[in-house]
């Protein structure tokens, strides 16, 4: 007998989506994490669509969309000297009302119900909470920490910690996952190591980094007319990045730290990025590395699994970082579910590590692909000088930054492109798929992708599916797989053409797992799905 199905270990974005999985679906889980609050300083500030498309299927997404920015706040990208100097370059971008306006009319970069939101994790992490305490089967243990485990083959043993105590207790699981970030007690216990690039050094986003999260009081008269979501600062000695947390008070500042250093004094470094003094008041400020690109060599040993910063570890260009640890915990939460219900078998946990490690690869390698874009241009130091010289530099990297933006922002390939390759629970058709790009997307229903968007008059279709594994079945299609599977019956051939398939069954995290025109043995297939025999 033991006390929880899971036990989770971290109250991050990776860690409290698991735990919105698992009681979504009927299954227990503790989760502990050492402090006693949601994450209090800004970290992630972009939420992609995917990521919203999961918080969709919660029901949070509409409450996350009202934190933040205001609706019509740009979300430009915008490049400066400093801010009170020279505009180097603006890459524009719709604010929130705009953005969810070209999702509803099919006219911007995302296909999807849900386009990126520019988000602090501050608020994410305080909607995740709100959501999770509302499901019984969770129970949410802020201010306590897992200080070891042992895996016993039929169940995993914990012991924790409360903070601030002397004494600990045991806790028993059937599984443990560790979300516990970077320097993960879970990962280090197990003996894994992370594989890749550390210690990649450039003038931004590479090597020493310093952020501070500041208010003003008075109204900033310091930003430009035309407001945006990030200003990046470059001179010859200087790089720097300010960004909006809401529209008007509250800013993330990062300051690059070439010759190392603590940033001992985060005001006259925003000063400076300023190019004047301003009053402002720093809530907190914390050093950090840029320059990762590290993935674990495994996710999973024996009843311990691993997911979010624990493994992989990102330079945060393109918001690939957090997005990709909560898509982690949308993979792995219905499989655990699963199993535990008695649905799934050994095949569906291992498809786990088989599915999401090489997305690892893929995003790192994109993440980096963005950092050495943004981080290595050079800058003369003539950029804020009046003469032609100083013109011309800034011409330079006006184009350089302008097409720069856009391929690090608009990347709908990144995030709806992804798709399963050699995963034991997906049923491939042998249909070749589109290039694998970060900046463009071709939609598909190829087995093993994210199911494609479509608008089924003023719904989506992703709001008609279940919870569990859906059958999509399209006009003069009949057959079914059973009363355990729920059917989406639909007649508009442009959807059907999309899917291109009679029956299209898709997952509970929302990829593809079969096609076809005719359902044929569909006891195989659900024992394939499941992960309990080979098709």
């Amino acid at each position: 007998m033991t006390d929880t199905g899971v036990l989770i270990a971290g109250g991050g974005p990776a860690g409290l989506v698991l735990a919105l999985e698992l009681g979504a679906l009927g299954v227990d889980c503790i989760l502990l994490n050492e402090a006693p609050h949601t994450a209090r300083h800004p970290k992630a500030n972009a939420v992609s669509s995917r990521t919203m498309e999961h918080m969709r299927r919660h029901g949070i997404a509409d409450r996350l969309r009202a934190r933040g920015l205001a609706p019509d706040h740009p979300t430009d990208l915008a490049y400066f000297t400093s801010l009170t100097g020279y505009e180097l370059g603006r890459f524009r971008q719709p604010s929130r009302a705009d953005a969810l306006a070209e999702a509803k009319a099919g006219t911007g970069a995302w296909a999807s119900p849900e386009p990126p939101l520019r988000c602090s994790q501050i608020f994410l992490e305080e909607e995740l909470k709100a959501k999770a305490d509302t499901l019984p089967g969770v129970d949410l243990r802020f201010g306590w920490r897992l200080a070891a485990f042992a895996d016993r083959g039929g169940h995993v043993s914990a012991t924790v910690e409360k903070a601030g105590t002397a004494g600990s207790r045991e806790i028993t699981a059937r599984y443990l996952v560790g979300c516990d970030g970077g320097n993960s007690l879970v990962r280090k216990s197990l003996g894994i190591e992370l594989e890749g690039e550390s210690g990649v050094v450039r003038p931004m986003m590479g090597g020493p980094m310093y952020a501070a999260y500041f208010r003003v009081h008075d109204e900033p008269d310091w930003l430009p007319e035309r407001r945006a979501w990030q200003y990046w600062m470059h001179t010859g000695d200087m790089r720097a990045l300010l960004v909006h947390v809401d529209s008007d008070r509250l800013f993330l500042f990062h300051f690059a730290m070439p010759e190392g250093g603590d940033g001992a004094d985060p005001t006259a470094l925003i000063h400076r990025a300023i190019g004047r003094e301003v009053p402002l008041e720093v809530i907190s400020s914390v050093n950090w590395n840029a320059g990762y690109s590290l993935v674990a060599q495994k996710y999973r040993a024996g009843n311990v699994f691993i997911a979010g910063d624990a493994v992989h570890l990102f330079t945060p260009t393109g918001g690939m970082g957090m997005n990709t640890g909560v898509d982690d915990a949308a993979n792995l939460g219905w499989k655990l579910a699963a199993v535990l219900r008695g649905d799934g078998g050994e095949a569906l946990l291992d498809s786990y590590e088989a599915e999401r490690r090489p997305i690892g690869v893929r995003n790192v390698n994109f993440a980096r692909g963005f950092a050495d874009s943004v981080g290595n241009v050079d800058v003369a130091e003539s950029v804020s000088d009046d003469t032609p010289d100083g013109a011309a530099e800034r011409a330079r990297l006006k184009a350089h930054f302008e097409r720069h933006a856009e391929f690090e922002f608009i990347i709908p390939g990144a995030f709806l492109g992804l798709r399963y390759e050699g995963s034991p629970v997906i049923a491939y058709d042998g249909t070749s798929p589109p290039p694998d790009h970060p900046n463009h997307y071709t939609p598909n229903a190829i087995p093993g992708s994210r199911a494609p968007h479509a608008w089924l008059g003023d719904d989506a279709l992703f709001d008609g599916l279940g919870p569990g594994f859906t059958l999509l079945r399209f006009a003069g299609a009949q057959d079914d797989l059973g009363a355990d599977i729920p059917v989406m019956d639909i007649g508009d051939p442009a959807v059907r053409d999309l899917y291109d398939a009679d029956y299209v069954l898709i997952r509970p995290d929302r990829h593809v797992a079969w096609r076809g025109n005719e359902i044929g043995d569909g006891s195989a297939l659900l024992d394939t799905v499941w992960g309990r025999r080979a098709l």
